[in-house]
């Protein structure tokens, strides 16, 4: 679930740059949208560990190993 998380967030919100193209408040956005519905699993350090952990296994299969 991080993976993916992390995923979503590096090729769909910032078109896979290492950084959103419209400043540095998308995981501030994203955590205040997605904490109140989801709980404190989504906050900004835990949005920002789904992110980082997606960008070090890139390749799903890289996590079985």
């Amino acid at each position: 679930m991080y993976w993916q998380i992390g995923k979503l967030i590096l090729e769909e919100e910032q078109q896979g740059k290492e950084r959103a193209t419209y400043g540095e408040f998308l995981i501030k956005s994203l955590a205040q949208t997605l904490e109140p519905q989801y709980g404190s699993g989504f906050s900004i350090r835990q949005l920002e560990l789904c992110r980082q952990f997606f960008r070090n296994f890139p390749i799903t299969n890289a996590l079985r190993s």
